[in-house]
């Protein structure tokens, strides 16, 4: 599962590490450290002349054929093992839709006690997911595009966490979830894997980042973890 997640890099740097087109400017977007569904997440796409662009998209896939822009159930994931037969996200994954999500790093809750952990690739500047996105055209002509984080099970080190982590795609493999190279269908899935743990950092951080309110960089920032308080006693 993936949640939240944050990103502070700047356009042209962006720009820069994706090798986006001139054709298109560098995506205007400012900080968030405490990303949530619905809000926007930074996207490369393919333009229809096999040109890299960044888009913003809603965060959370709306797929073309709904009523409306706003889904029954949390459509910001999609688990890789049913994202061909899931009808909210087939229809993307047929026609090619895919994405690079580009992300600093994203967070985890630890189940047993709910202390959240930052997460990111190890010696990276940016953690980039892969992912499916969407066009939902209103009936006045509004244009809403929209993308979910494909997920995979936990690798070891964030096992420990959750049982799901989003799929990391490593730099050699962009082209080919991109469509820039080919792929068959089957070598697309052996990409839906877990990222090697040794590859990965993960370290605790404030409890604030529980509270999308909460937006500053002080969030990914390591805290320490308080001492678990001993358990009183009475004596008889």
């Amino acid at each position: 599962m993936c949640g939240r997640a944050y990103l502070s890099a700047a356009p042209e740097d962006i720009r820069t590490r994706f090798g986006l087109s001139d054709f298109y400017p560098p995506p205007n977007l400012r900080p968030s450290w405490n990303i949530a569904p619905t809000q926007e997440m930074v996207c490369i796409v393919l333009d229809k002349e096999g040109r890299r662009k960044a888009v913003k998209m809603h965060w959370g896939l709306i797929p073309k054929w709904a009523r409306s822009p706003r889904m029954e159930y949390p459509t910001f994931n999609a688990k890789s093992e049913t994202v061909r037969e899931k009808p909210t996200f087939r229809d993307a994954w047929n026609a090619g839709r895919r994405c690079l999500i580009v992300t600093d790093g994203f967070y985890e809750w630890r189940k047993s006690d709910k202390q959240p952990f930052a997460i990111s690739a190890v010696d990276k500047d940016l953690t980039v997911v892969a992912g499916l996105w969407d066009e939902w055209v209103s009936a006045d002509g509004e244009v809403l595009q929209s993308c979910t984080i494909l997920t995979c099970a936990a690798n070891e080190l964030i096992s420990p966490l959750h049982d799901r982590m989003p799929v990391i795609l490593a730099e050699a493999d962009w082209p080919a979830w991109l469509g820039e190279a080919p792929a068959t269908e089957a070598e697309l899935l052996a990409l839906l894997r877990p990222f090697p743990a040794d590859r990965m950092k993960l370290w605790p951080v404030d409890k604030r980042v529980g509270d999308v309110r909460n937006d500053d960089p002080g969030l990914p920032m390591e805290t320490p973890i308080p001492p678990s308080k001993p358990v009183q006693t009475e004596l008889f």
